[in-house]
């Protein structure tokens, strides 16, 4: 057994598990589970909390995914930051303290992949996939959106480049991304996009049989 395998996966999916929007919503006595979309991402706590909290959320959320893939470089060695890096988006997803649900996971993604592009000086996509995320926000004001095309933009250019192991990250991003964004794709299917606008506080009505 790898020991340091099973150490930095189990610090990056605890760090992925800390739900910081629900324990922001908790500190202003509100259920942020309960409000809008549901979401414990930064972008239903900026909704229900304003920007402010929703940007901080977004900041801790992205740190869940940063600090264990960077300590797990520093100590251990690249691998070791991949695996940290999968496992935080595992534990965003899927948190153990909520009863393994959780949030988008695309906060964390972006952190990890923050870490391991400054490990491996693999820059390059990153102006690309950055602009693409604002530019689908911009034009449609939908944030899941935007994660989707944005995550999946980025495997092509990382095969591009030749660079396997920022690809397999991003290939894993990308499946969490399309699993924790089910209900954006159920949406956009039912033509219910109104509902996935970042201005939209309203509680969202998906029904599976219409798609």
């Amino acid at each position: 057994m790898d020991v340091n395998a099973v150490i930095w996966a189990l610090a990056g999916y605890i760090s992925g598990s800390i739900p910081w929007g629900y324990l922001v919503g908790r500190a202003k006595g509100i259920d942020i589970t309960k409000r809008g979309s549901g979401n414990i991402g930064g972008a239903n706590v900026a909704r229900n909390l304003g920007m402010g909290y929703g940007v901080l959320v977004m900041l801790l959320d992205l740190l869940k995914g940063f600090v264990p893939a960077y300590l797990a470089h520093a100590y251990a060695g690249i691998h070791y930051a991949l695996l940290a890096a999968m496992f935080a988006i595992i534990g965003a997803v899927f948190s153990i303290f909520l009863k393994f649900r959780g949030g988008k996971g695309f906060a964390t993604i972006t952190g990890g992949y923050l870490a391991l592009v400054t490990a491996t000086g693999t820059w390059g996509p990153l102006p690309v996939m950055i602009t693409t995320w604002f530019v689908v926000v911009l034009l449609t004001q939908m944030t899941g959106l935007a994660n989707i095309v944005t995550i999946v933009t980025a495997i092509p250019l990382h095969a591009l480049i030749a660079d396997p192991l920022m690809t397999t990250y991003v290939t894993f991003a990308a499946l969490a991304v399309l699993y924790s964004h089910r209900d954006n794709i159920v949406l956009m299917l039912q033509g219910k996009l109104e509902e996935q606008r970042f201005s939209h506080k309203g509680k969202r009505s998906i029904t599976m049989d219409k798609v």
